[in-house]
């Protein structure tokens, strides 16, 4: 059974880059018959919080996002962790390095001024078995690296990225275990993804250079090796590396507070280096039906915000009425009372304004609350005061407006629009002033041309 996992860490929000993951795990699982696992890798203590825990679950859920049974914590098995690694020591693929923090810094430093690219020294490479276990007994603290073969080659088809070898020469000995006893990330996920059968291993590009060391600790620890798919990172439109801090605009969090569509982020996401056979929107079972992740491109995306925007608004276009009226509520900032039919009526007016949900409910309430402190110049004033003495002797508000505007010449007349519709909503735009004022009725017409604000 095909099995993928998204594994992300609890030290900040979901971002596009992230979720975009977490689809590509789901959409493959779905397409297969297989199953999608969620794992927290929290093995930082420090930084990883219940909060962003939450944060993450919750957005993958708003997404449409579902994984088998519950979260895994990297943090709960340490012990397992530890056994895995002594295991690897008894057979002397990893061995004891008693080198300080101090010690790697300086020949760090030495590696840059050289121009050379900082790798392990190999200093404790060549120390004997009984000089460790001496050095050991006597509480010199000590981490545990991987032994890596100079002479291997390491090698596999990345699902995405094609063909990729290394040579071991060319790798490091990486840590595995710290000399505080914590696993580091190689340790815990090749662990991780070998006890829980991983098959496909999803994830983003950054974590390219990190797999012929998993594949080694794969084959060392006796795992089946996954296949591997390295996903191109997913950039914002100033070309910067997504962040997960809770201020940026391009979190699920931020997009969700903004009032965008899950489904409208779903296809952003899936269609950002893949050309679907029609134009988004696509339903989930059209994703799942046409996408290959063989086809996505191999470079980095950069992403256009405007194509969220038309996704979003074009969904928005067809909800229902009942669909749209359940998701506006809870972005209006204080509780609206009408019928089913002048919902419709209002929506209809309005919704083709608002490319999120956020701005649709700001449109909701301009309508139904009208302008607040409004300021009109001595001109404007006029002329509504003039329409207003002349629709108070119409059958109606409506039959006046033509009428009226017919009399002015071209700048008083676009004036005059103007000056309506601001006195009626606030704004210079907006629905057709005749459905609004229809909606509105003439008593409220009356009482917002009336008020104060407009003399």
């Amino acid at each position: 059974m095909v099995k993928t996992r998204f594994a992300p860490s609890p030290t900040g929000y979901l971002h596009l880059g992230n979720a975009r993951v977490a689809l590509l795990n789901q959409i493959v699982a779905l397409q297969k018959g297989g199953k999608l696992f969620l794992r927290m890798e929290d093995t930082d203590l420090e930084r990883s919080s219940s909060l962003f825990v939450d944060a993450i679950t919750g957005d993958l859920a708003w997404l449409g996002i579902s994984w088998e049974g519950d979260p895994m914590f990297q943090s709960s098995r340490f012990p397992l962790y530890r056994e895995k690694v002594l295991g690897l020591w008894s057979r002397g693929l990893v061995y004891p390095c008693f080198c300080t923090t101090h010690d790697l810094e300086i020949h760090r430093q030495e590696c840059l001024k050289k121009g050379k690219p900082p790798r392990y020294s190999g200093r404790c490479r060549s120390i004997s078995p009984l000089e460790a276990q001496a050095r050991i007994a006597e509480g010199e603290p000590f981490s545990l690296r991987l032994r890596v073969d100079p002479r291997v080659q390491v090698d596999w088809r990345d699902m995405i990225k094609g063909r990729k070898k290394f040579r071991g020469k060319d790798l490091d000995d990486i840590v595995l275990l710290r000399s505080d006893g914590l696993p580091t990330y190689h340790l815990a996920v090749v662990v991780d993804d070998g006890e829980m059968g991983i098959t496909h291993v999803i994830r983003g590009e950054d974590h390219m250079a990190n797999t012929p060391y998993h594949i080694l600790l794969f084959q060392g620890l006796g795992y089946p090796v996954p296949l591997f798919a390295h996903v191109p990172l997913v950039k914002a439109p100033s070309g910067e590396v997504l962040e997960k801090r809770g201020d940026s605009p391009w979190t699920i969090k931020a997009l969700r507070e903004k009032g965008y569509l899950p489904l409208a982020v779903v296809n952003f996401l899936i269609t950002l280096g893949w050309n679907p056979p029609h134009k988004p929107p696509l339903t989930w079972e059209e994703i799942l039906e046409s996408f290959e992740l063989e086809n996505l491109s191999s470079s980095p995306v950069v992403f256009s915000p405007a194509t969220l925007v038309s996704i979003n608004r074009k969904l928005l276009a067809v909800l229902s009425a009942k669909e749209l009226v359940e998701r506006v509520s809870p972005f209006l900032s204080f509780p609206i009372s009408l019928s089913e039919d002048e919902w419709i009526v209002l929506l209809g007016m309005v919704r083709a304004n608002a490319s999120n949900l956020s701005e649709l409910a700001v449109w909701v309430e301009r309508v139904i609350k009208g302008p607040k402190g409004l300021l009109l110049d001595e001109s404007e004033r006029e002329l509504l005061l003039r329409f207003l003495q002349e629709a108070r002797i119409a059958s109606s508000f409506t039959q006046a407006l033509s009428v009226f505007a017919q009399g002015l010449d071209k700048e008083s007349r676009r004036l005059f629009y103007g000056s309506l519709r601001r006195a009626l909503t606030g704004e210079v735009s907006g629905p057709p002033l005749k459905d609004l004022m229809d909606f509105l009725g003439d008593q409220e017409v009356e009482k917002r041309l009336s008020s104060s604000s407009i003399g």
